[in-house]
């Protein structure tokens, strides 16, 4: 009987201990990717540089190219009263973030209603996400690697903006 609570215990502390190990480990990659963006932005002025209507809405590009190869993409636009937002940032022409954002804001009213979520990818995989507020996430047949094949679009439009 020992033996066997002393096993059983062993194997609850290795998974608990586990499980606890990859959530900082996650918590870490989002660190130096945020830590990593935020330098390479605090660099950039987010000024206009295109306005396309390829989608059907009017969309505002601003594109920081840096020095150092990295480069972030910051697409802006307006639906009816939804205000959408999607940054990417690369790192030596490799995603590394991307950030979803979606306000809510009905014409003069205060209330607003926000969601965004926050990729981290590596070798053009998902690491881990955060998401906040009420959108795409909460719908079970929500699969974020989407953002990949997004991103691929977006690049494809960036192409044509510089035809």
């Amino acid at each position: 009987m020992k033996y066997l609570l002393s096993t059983l215990l062993f194997f609850l502390a290795f998974f608990s201990s586990n499980a606890q190990t990859q959530k900082e480990k996650e918590e870490k990659i989002r660190s130096v990717i945020n830590l990593d963006f935020h330098q390479n932005a605090s660099k950039c002025s987010f000024n206009v540089n295109a306005v396309t209507d390829i989608n059907n809405k009017k969309e505002f590009w601003s594109i920081c190219q840096l020095k150092n190869g990295n480069r972030i993409l910051k697409i802006q636009s307006y639906e009816k009263e939804i205000y959408f937002e999607e940054i990417y940032f690369e790192k030596k022409g490799s995603l590394m973030y991307v950030k979803e954002t979606e306000n809510y804001v009905p014409k003069n009213h205060f209330n607003q209603m926000s969601w965004n979520c926050e990729y981290y990818t590596k070798n053009g995989e998902l690491l881990t996400l955060i998401s906040l507020g009420h959108g795409k996430t909460e719908d079970e047949n929500w699969n974020p690697d989407y953002i990949f094949d997004r991103y691929k679009r977006r690049l494809s439009e960036l192409k044509k903006i510089k035809e």
